[in-house]
């Protein structure tokens, strides 16, 4: 029981307590057609060493500049479902995300790149930069620690699938 209690509060005391770190990013509206916006993107299966599982990265783009970045097990056979029914149309799921906020943040375009900043937790910021190849694929090559300016080198290859109704882009967070 002490433990658990003891587990509970070092739990609330780093995420609930935690000061919000705040994006450098602003988010902007997008109006180009590098990318398409009318789905989402996954990316190619990334072994995650840290968890020991396999991940795919879902990205969703909206016209106002808000983002989500988030992750899920690549071990159902049928990625897309999963994707769809698991996380995009998982009202409590992304109810959480912007309440947290974790995994939503702001994008930018600039002709062939493509950069955005998302919260992983209320105090831990990754800023992504990657290049579009065509309007349904771009590859992330690099990836920021924003409070440590730590950079991981990526190789991750993102894919569009037109879906829709996408998640409300409403919150509090990203300005």
């Amino acid at each position: 029981m002490v433990k658990k209690t003891y587990l509970f509060i070092v739990i609330t005391l780093l995420t609930g307590c935690s000061k919000l770190v705040d994006l450098k990013m602003k988010k902007a509206p997008y109006f180009g057609d590098e990318l398409r916006i009318d789905g989402y993107y996954y990316s190619n299966p990334l072994y995650n060493k840290y968890a020991d599982i396999t991940t795919i990265g879902v990205a969703v783009f909206y016209r106002d500049g808000f983002c989500i970045h988030t992750w899920g097990e690549s071990a159902n056979p049928d990625t897309l479902s999963y994707i769809e029914n698991e996380i995009l149309l998982n009202d409590a799921l992304i109810t959480k995300m912007k309440k947290n906020p974790s995994h939503i943040g702001a994008f930018q375009i600039m002709y062939t790149d493509i950069k955005f900043e998302t919260w992983e937790l209320r105090n831990w910021v990754f800023t992504y930069y990657g290049k579009i190849v065509n309007d349904t694929t771009f590859i992330i090559h690099k990836r920021m620690e924003n409070n440590t300016g730590k950079i991981f080198s990526e190789n991750s290859t993102y894919r569009f699938h037109q879906f829709s109704p996408k998640p409300d882009s409403t919150n509090n967070f990203v300005k």
